[in-house]
């Protein structure tokens, strides 16, 4: 998903080819694709490693490391699906149940998620009462990536196929705000933050980041004036650090069989067998022959993130970039941290 608002070409290099986990790819290899920086985390077990390459700011010089701030797109969703699933455990949400029922009032779609204030309008869609929490967590609820500038609209029937959206985690969000009478940002704090000791990470932006905070860049090279998020989108909107984001993707590796976090990983459908492509309740599957393994990609302008988590192997990886190039690090990454064949690899998102 990408959001209005160089690259990590380093599948073919050398110095990607040879890394090895918890090291950093060469600075010199780096430079040569004029890339600004990456972190990279990689998980065994209950190990996790840093790996801190290249700078967050070319012109100011400032470094990378493990408590850089970036935009992580739609590593979003995954936090608002374990939201979802946990309000679910209680016994307050209903996966099979249509969010409209706990909304109070009809749902209304902001035409302006990037704006000071919204620009409401409501849709009187007849399908919307018949989508669910389950279709919105495997992106089976018709509803489009984004509607920005338009009314909402469908585009397919609730239910019928997969497509991607952005939208849905909009109206779930809603729901789940009406379900615990408070925002999105307390919810996740509740929920996920807090449990999981991500102290530095948010749906909206804190001033604190300021001095942390990555520069976006575009395939270019050159510096992108990226918003600030003042208000929380559920879909795109997560501030966070690597290191605190791998306290999440360690939890989602390491989870017992049914527990929320577990429960993201169930696959509820195939996407496309050619790439052994699903989707569970919040995260991408791929179909492994030594157990499936749990990824999300994340895709806003001048930052590309990605993570896979294979409990099988006990081995994970995730990489944030401030660039538009980022998800070009896919191949060197999951050969270098989880080796093995990975027909994902050819999936069109993953080779922008």
């Amino acid at each position: 998903m990408r959001i209005p608002l160089l690259g990590l070409l380093l599948a073919a290099s050398a110095a990607c080819n040879a890394a090895r986990a918890g090291e950093c790819p060469s600075q010199a290899g780096l430079r040569s694709h004029g890339v600004p920086g990456a972190v990279i985390v990689s998980l065994a077990g209950q190990r996790t490693a840093v790996s801190a390459c290249g700078l967050a700011d070319t012109a100011r010089r400032r470094p990378m490391s493990g408590r850089t701030v970036f935009q992580a797109a739609s590593l979003s969703k995954p936090v608002v699906s374990l939201i979802a699933l946990k309000l679910a455990g209680q016994k307050r949400l209903d996966l099979d149940k249509p969010l409209a029922g706990y909304l109070h009032g009809p749902y209304r779609h902001d035409r302006r998620p990037l704006g000071d204030s919204p620009q409401w309008d409501s849709d009187a869609d007849p399908r919307l009462a018949k989508v669910t929490a389950r279709m919105v967590l495997s992106h089976r609820s018709g509803l489009p990536n984004w509607a920005f500038g338009e009314p909402l609209r469908f585009v397919a029937d609730p239910g019928t196929r997969w497509n991607y959206s952005g939208e849905g985690f909009a109206y779930l969000a809603a729901a789940l705000e009406a379900i615990a009478g408070q925002p999105l940002q307390p919810l996740a704090d509740a929920q996920v933050f807090r449990p999981l000791g991500m102290r530095d990470s948010s749906f909206v932006w804190r001033d604190a980041y300021a001095g942390r905070v990555a520069t976006g860049y575009d395939k270019r090279g050159h510096a992108i004036d990226t918003a600030r998020f003042r208000r929380p989108i559920a879909a795109a909107s997560l501030y966070t650090t690597p290191a605190d984001y791998a306290k999440f993707v360690r939890a989602l590796l390491l989870a017992a069989p049914g527990t929320a976090l577990a429960l993201e990983r169930q696959r509820q459908t195939v996407v496309d067998a050619k790439y052994a492509l699903g989707w569970g309740l919040g995260v991408g599957i791929e179909t492994r022959p030594d157990g499936d393994c749990a990824f999300h990609h994340g895709i806003n302008e001048g930052f590309q993130s990605f993570f896979m988590a294979c409990p099988g192997s006990g081995r994970g990886v995730l990489w944030f970039t401030n660039s538009d190039r980022g998800l070009e690090l896919a191949p060197a990454m999951l050969e270098a941290y989880v080796p093995g064949k990975h027909p994902l690899l050819g999936w069109p998102v993953l080779r922008p």
